[in-house]
């Protein structure tokens, strides 16, 4: 966007990595979920466990409407998925990689990978930046958008700013649970569960996945999100439950259960398929309440009952630490927004300094909420700084 407003702009682009959009060549197995299809920006917001309202501003600049436009008007066709995820049509990274570096391109425009920033200094015209090896360059705006940081460490060249942070730490991670009781369950998933933290109401329905370390999944991904902080705070030792029949009350699965017995007396349990889960799961569930020792309907009772219901209701799991993908790791943290102008970007320290993406304190579900917050920030900020180059 800089680079189209003001084309004779003379543009450095510093990558401490061999090469640009690592990130995004990796997201979504490859593919690059490029954003979310839900174009209402009040809606939008509510994915943002950090970011919510602040993001309001820059949606109301670039949405994701304009996300789709920006890429189709760039020979790239974006297309939904029925869970909402947007994906290029080619469902290829490289689709994306390519077309943002064919944008950024101009005769004034240079990119250094392998470059380290080390410190950073705000002067009276500009900022000063020493890079790994002792060079310093100068510049007179400064946009960093570094992604986030999986430690305070990470973000060491900022020391020199006196900005404002808050500490990051890890989101959208999955749960492990030692000597996991359903490890022989693996590669089970199941469409539509409740998760929730036992110590409290936060809560998420969707998808949950068990795998041979806990549990993954959606919903799991945005409960360890909406509750970052508070789960790093226990050094991830905790309790949470899943709900397997989120629309049913506990007295209803009950009456379903009772039903069953009074319609089938014959029926063995464990051929039954009285609420439609997965038969492992099932199997899993009358095993745990004794159900599976009945050899028919007509030899249990209501302890058993309470027993089964009590399970599907709430069966609770100790969590044992986490898991991240290293790769593609997201974090909770990062430049306080309270110190940033919502409608620029920039600092409200700082002249001249701005920021997107990540290194914000601005974090999403996952589903391509995070990329739609850095192209939205980014371009908030390119537009603020073509509009203050003087030429």
């Amino acid at each position: 966007e800089l680079l189209r407003l003001r084309p004779e702009a003379s543009v450095l682009m510093l990558e401490k990595s061999p090469q640009v959009l690592a990130k995004v060549r990796i997201s979504g197995g490859g593919r690059c979920n490029v954003t979310h299809h839900c174009f209402e920006n009040a809606r939008l917001i509510e994915h943002y466990p950090r970011g919510n309202p602040w993001l309001k501003d820059a949606f109301e600049q670039f949405s994701v409407q304009d996300t789709l436009r920006w890429f189709q008007s760039h020979g790239v066709r974006i297309v939904a998925e029925a869970d909402g995820r947007m994906f290029p049509e080619s469902n290829q990274s490289e689709s994306i990689i390519k077309v943002l570096r064919e944008a950024a391109r101009g005769e004034l425009f240079q990119l250094r990978t392998q470059t380290l920033v080390e410190q950073i200094v705000k002067e009276q015209n500009g900022f000063s930046l020493t890079l790994k090896g002792g060079e310093v360059l100068k510049s007179t705006f400064l946009l960093l958008a570094s992604g986030g940081s999986p430690g305070d460490a990470g973000m060491h060249y900022l020391s020199g700013l006196g900005l404002k942070r808050v500490p990051p730490v890890p989101s959208l991670f999955t749960f492990n649970v030692k000597a996991h009781p359903w490890s022989g369950l693996m590669g089970l998933a199941v469409e539509d569960v409740r998760v929730s933290l036992s110590s409290g109401s936060l809560a998420f329905r969707g998808p949950v996945l068990v795998t041979h370390w806990g549990f993954s999944g959606p919903a799991v991904l945005k409960l360890s999100a909406a509750a970052a902080r508070s789960l790093n705070d226990c050094q991830y030792q905790f309790e949470f439950e899943i709900d397997f029949l989120p629309e049913l009350s506990a007295s209803m699965v009950m009456e379903k259960l009772q039903e069953q017995a009074r319609l089938n007396p014959r029926q063995k349990p464990l051929n039954a398929q009285v609420f439609f889960l997965p038969r492992r799961l099932w199997e899993q569930l009358c095993a745990e309440s004794g159900l599976a020792s009945y050899h028919n309907w007509a030899e249990t009772g209501k302890k058993t009952f309470q027993n089964v219901t009590a399970l599907l209701k709430g069966r609770k799991f100790q969590v044992s630490g986490k898991t991240t993908f290293k790769d593609e790791f997201v974090t909770a943290g990062g430049i306080d927004l309270e110190s940033v102008n919502s409608k620029t970007c920039e600092s409200k320290q700082h002249s001249g300094l701005f920021f997107a993406g990540e290194i914000l304190d601005v974090d999403g579900f996952t589903g391509g909420f995070n990329f739609q917050a850095a192209w939205s920030t980014a371009f908030v900020a390119a537009k603020a700084i073509a509009a203050r180059i003087i030429t």
